[in-house]
């Protein structure tokens, strides 16, 4: 066989990997093109999303509600768990968290009822939500989606393609948090409640769009705003007033209060006026509405719309993934370098999108350095989900004693001598 005879069977072969290749390519693409069509223009049908809820009603009537009666108060949770007056404040407990709140499930093709998904996790002792809030551009989802750009919750999977056949609305969520979480209906009535406002995507930053995005947030949340803390006898909380006492002041000044942290800069409305010759009212403006901007660590570090601090900005909460503490080096000084910074911070740690931290990781996050929040995504009972939950015996799981951060002795100002005062001290004023 010569040279040239061997260039064409090579040639030959190179083609047809080509091909074959190429055909690979685009039976891919067609999939999940017919795969994401699907979602959008067959399920997305109101007998279709009734059926599905009813489906998945059922997994939640008979399987979650066991652990209705296994959740105690933070008033409970501070005389059981040995919780000192020095310890007595937010930043040492570790409340029940729930991620995409009214999400019923499945993974796939699954569905929000927002009224009976709220319900139940805060009937199970959730005192903080994370809304991981979202929107849809123009033209590619039709009804029962809100219109496009309006802020709302959509689960997507790992590679983003959303899966949720319909969306979640915050404010019947708010509407649902307000009926249900200061209710008779739980056992935690008189505790605070925690949202946590994750933005995924926004429009442009420092632009009227991205105001008026946030603004339909607030409003939204009206519902919420007989319970949302403002001025107390220490002072106004709004505007991320006092978020640097927030977290350490005693629990008991925070009863029946709703706190609100969020991930993005809501400091644009206090100069509307002036920027964009718009006024917002306080139900509109969510900077009024937010005690505490959320952090991220790392500016490499993909979460939502997420910053690191600048120098002139101060950090009480920060949010990570699950594995930035997994895999955190175990020496002495890392560990004790990552405990004090969830006593400076109010610490969140997200899993990949429709997971959960395995049982052995949520002890080191919450017994090793002490995270205050791991958002569960709860669709299934499984037996896994089911140990996560056994953690929180109370619906504010206290840190382990030795990690706590405690408050400081106040400082007593001693009354001055009236030795030192002019007429306590007969003392005569010169002429």
């Amino acid at each position: 066989m010569n040279a040239g005879t061997v260039k064409n069977v090579s040639a030959s072969e190179v083609s047809n990997l080509f091909w074959v290749f190429l055909v690979i390519v685009v039976c891919v693409i067609l999939y999940y093109m017919y795969d994401i069509g699907q979602t959008k223009n067959v399920l997305s049908t109101p007998g279709n999303i009734a059926a599905i809820k009813k489906q998945r009603l059922a997994i939640f009537d008979t399987k979650f509600t066991k652990e209705f009666k296994d959740k105690k108060s933070l008033a409970q949770a501070i005389q059981e768990q040995n919780v000192e007056d020095k310890e007595n404040c937010l930043i040492n407990f570790q409340p029940l968290t729930v991620i995409y709140p009214g999400y019923l499930g499945p993974m796939k093709d699954g569905v929000f009822d927002e009224k009976e998904g709220v319900t139940t996790a805060i009937r199970m002792g959730a005192r903080c939500f994370v809304l991981p809030i979202d929107f849809h551009s123009k033209d590619t989802m039709a009804a029962p989606f809100p219109e496009a750009n309006k802020p709302c919750l959509l689960f997507r999977d790992k590679g983003g393609v959303v899966r949720s056949i319909n969306a979640g609305d915050i404010s019947t969520i708010a509407q649902t948090i307000s009926d249900v979480a200061w209710s008779n209906m739980t056992t935690q009535k008189d505790d605070p409640f925690i949202l946590i406002l994750y933005f995924l995507r926004t429009p442009p930053e420092n632009t009227k769009e991205y105001l008026d995005y946030m603004s339909k947030v607030a409003i939204a949340l009206g519902p919420l705003s007989p319970y949302l803390l403002g001025q107390t006898p220490d002072g106004v909380y709004n505007r991320q007033a006092r978020q640097n006492q927030l977290m350490y002041v005693n629990t008991r000044s925070l009863e029946k209060k709703l706190i609100i942290l969020c991930n993005a800069d809501t400091s644009g409305f206090r100069t509307a006026a002036v920027d964009f010759k718009r006024s917002y009212i306080p139900k509109e403006d969510l900077d009024y509405w937010v005690h505490m901007r959320i952090f991220k660590q790392n500016v490499d570090t993909s979460l939502g719309v997420t910053t690191i601090p600048t120098t002139n900005v101060a950090s009480k909460s920060q949010i990570d993934y699950t594995k930035y503490y997994t895999e955190l080096p175990t020496d002495e000084t890392t560990k004790k370098t990552a405990i004090n910074g969830t006593k400076e911070h109010f610490t969140i740690t997200l899993s990949p999108s429709g997971t959960n931290p395995i049982s052995s990781a949520a002890n080191t996050l919450l017994d090793t350095y002490g995270v205050q929040s791991i958002p569960l995504f709860l669709i299934d009972y499984s037996a896994e989900n089911e140990s996560l939950l056994a953690k929180w015996k109370y619906a504010w799981r206290a840190k382990p004693k030795p990690i706590r951060y405690v408050r400081p002795d106040s400082i007593t100002t001693q009354q001055q001598s009236q030795a030192v005062n002019a007429n306590g001290g007969s003392l005569t004023i010169p002429s």
